[in-house]
């Protein structure tokens, strides 16, 4: 009787990690530059049963062993990165990516060490410069620094305003005394192995090491600068979640996971209804 009870329990596990990642989009589905992600379910291993030692006996309706299964399991979790829709802000320091495989680079000091980032999050703001007191640096929403050319910060004067997008890519600002200066330009950064990005929160992404995959980083990831003409000013890229169909997947997963919760209620029963048979 295990075996009608242990699929179902193995497969009501994954169905709940499902859920949980559906969750989870619904969750971020207001959150700037958010990418979903979505599982995929596969068979698991089957096991094989040898019904009747001779493969030629007579009367023989069955093939040569009988394959049971053990479940469902969750064979992957992809991020799709869809393009989001393009909202008008209006605001100078919005800006959105228009290539679905080109991310920002942020330098993030979390735990203390810096570490280089990829995001969606277009949504910039000035932060004092810790470095050099009485200037300015371009930082997200999260308060990571954004990155341009050579992996460097972007700087400015404070009371530096009216931030410019230009054709060729590159920042201007209005200094405060009046004089427009260029302020650097944002440098993105296009992942090649989109698979590889591992989720720090939110929709901040890292690479692992390319020494540890036995890849060039070349083969992973191709810096774009911002003459590249990825990059929109005064817009912001809304996340990809589709509420009504994640709404659909949820409702589907939770009947799914009913199913397989009354499969082991009837096994249960069964094994029941054979003790008190065998009473």
């Amino acid at each position: 009787m295990n075996s009608m009870m242990m699929p179902a329990y193995n497969t009501m596990g994954e169905i709940q990690k499902q859920m949980d990642g559906i969750t989870n989009n619904l969750s971020n589905s207001n959150q700037i530059g958010y990418k979903r992600r979505e599982s995929t379910f596969s068979d698991l291993l089957f096991q094989q049963i040898n019904n009747q030692p001779n493969a030629n006996q007579l009367g023989r309706r069955t093939p040569e062993g009988i394959r049971q299964g053990n479940g469902a399991g969750i064979a992957q979790t992809a991020l799709r990165l869809e393009q989001g829709a393009l909202k008008q802000t209006d605001r100078e320091l919005d800006f959105a990516i228009t290539d679905e495989d080109s991310f920002f680079q942020v330098e993030s000091t979390d735990g203390g060490a810096a570490e280089i980032r990829y995001s969606k999050d277009g949504n910039f703001k000035m932060s004092e410069n810790p470095e050099a007191p009485g200037s300015w640096t371009l930082v997200n929403s999260s308060g990571e620094y954004v990155l341009g050319e050579n992996g460097e910060r972007i700087n400015m004067p404070a009371g530096a305003r009216d931030i410019t997008l230009l054709n060729n890519g590159q920042l201007t600002a209005v200094l405060e005394n009046g004089e427009t200066a260029e302020i650097g330009s944002i440098e993105l950064a296009r992942i090649l192995k989109p698979q590889l990005l591992e989720n720090q929160g939110g929709n901040s992404y890292t690479l692992p090491d390319p020494a540890l995959l036995d890849v060039a980083e070349e083969d992973m990831i191709e810096l774009q600068p911002g003459t590249s003409g990825l990059l929109q000013q005064n817009t912001l890229e809304q996340s990809n979640v589709d509420m009504g169909q994640e709404m659909t997947n949820l409702i589907q997963a939770q009947r799914n996971y009913s199913f397989n919760a009354r499969a082991i209620t009837q096994g249960d029963q069964m094994m029941g209804l054979i003790n008190s048979v065998r009473g």
